[in-house]
């Protein structure tokens, strides 16, 4: 709960290090049951709670990881005073207004991205917690990644010398694309993660937007999205997804609920060197009668029933900063609500058919 320092102003507060870590999880559909799983194998972890209106699936969860408490709606596990911390992961149009009943609570809460549907939105969330004493942390599970972060650090260190351009590609299975067409702008769903990217490893703020999109349906959410952004520091960045890599396509996402592909690509170009990583191009690659598979050894990794990986990392990194009190130093919630300041740019340079200029915040 909040505490108050010497001059009157919340704090947030540290949960004894002695007990268990008391987690409410709402949420528990496809990516949601992946955070089930990391969350019951934390030692320093009680899966005490989860919310899900699925009764079915809501019961088998509940039942695999042994949790006690069980509800069919999010504001029943937020009303419930035994839990320490509560983890986010419902359909994204319901981050916003379950995140501000969370920190209403004044305990740590981490939601999944997009941290609200839009950047204004988050900067509510992110007053709302202060104003409580709550943690508040968001997903940003790239920065967990151990290549990305090993990258992020020669750049931050200068080893790149002046950053040139970054370009980001993130296409995915078009067996997924029904499943989320019309629940969230295809901005949302994959490009955040690169945005979040660009910003982590240029260190500078947007400027200027200007995107591009392809349709072939009448969904809400685009096909394909391609956008150009310019940086304060005058690095240039370019970002690309869409879904149309075919099922015949070497897999990388292979969990129980969850089959596919994730093609994604980063180029690095700096005064003094250059990179590049590729999501696909693991060592461990499985050719069958169907289709090659390349199991994915760096996102949520899965292993005689435990998740591992950038996943299992990123929840470590709340379950730490929960019990300090002291915010992730990784998940910066300054970025995360700029990442959805140039997304909402995108939308609309696609819209008007014009470059977007952002204002300095």
């Amino acid at each position: 709960m909040a505490l108050m320092d010497g001059a009157g102003s919340p704090r947030l507060s540290v949960i004894d290090a002695s007990a268990p870590l008391r987690v409410g999880l709402l949420g528990v559909g496809r990516f949601g049951q992946l955070h089930a799983a990391v969350l019951a194998a934390l030692p320093e972890v009680q899966l005490a709670a989860i919310a899900d209106t699925n009764v079915e699936r809501r019961c088998e969860v509940a039942d695999r990881h042994r949790v006690p408490r069980r509800y069919s709606a999010a504001e029943e596990l937020l009303a419930d005073p035994d839990l320490d911390a509560f983890v986010i992961v419902t359909p994204d149009e319901q981050h916003s207004s379950q995140g501000l009943q969370a920190v209403a609570t004044g305990r740590p809460v981490f939601i999944e991205k997009p941290l609200a549907a839009s950047w204004q939105e988050a900067e509510q969330l992110r007053q709302a917690a202060t104003a409580s004493g709550s943690l508040l942390q968001t997903g940003l599970i790239l920065r967990y990644e151990l290549q990305h972060a090993l990258l992020q650090e020669q750049l931050a260190t200068g080893g790149f010398g002046e950053l040139v351009s970054l370009r980001a590609k993130r296409n995915c299975s078009a067996a997924w694309f029904e499943g989320v067409a019309d629940r969230a702008h295809t901005v949302f769903e994959t490009l955040i993660h690169d945005i979040d990217l660009l910003l982590w490893f240029s260190g500078s703020q947007a400027s200027r937007v200007m995107a591009m999109e392809r349709r072939f349906g009448s969904h809400l959410s685009p096909e394909g999205c391609f956008a150009l952004i310019q940086f304060a520091s005058g690095c240039v960045g370019i970002v690309e997804t869409s879904w149309f890599v075919p099922a015949q396509a070497p897999a990388n996402v292979i969990t129980e609920t969850w089959q596919g592909t994730i093609d994604a690509e980063l180029a690095v170009v700096g005064t003094r060197r250059t990179a590049q990583l590729r999501l696909l191009d693991g060592p461990l690659q499985i050719w069958g009668e169907q289709r090659q598979h390349c199991p994915d050894g760096l996102l949520w990794p899965q292993r005689q029933g435990r998740v591992l990986g950038a996943l299992r990392e990123e929840l470590r990194d709340f379950v730490t900063a929960a019990r300090s009190g002291i915010p992730s130093a990784t998940a910066s919630l300054s970025q995360a609500i700029e990442g959805l300041r140039i997304a909402e740019a995108i939308v609309e340079s696609v819209r008007t058919g014009q470059t977007v200029t952002l204002m300095p915040r």
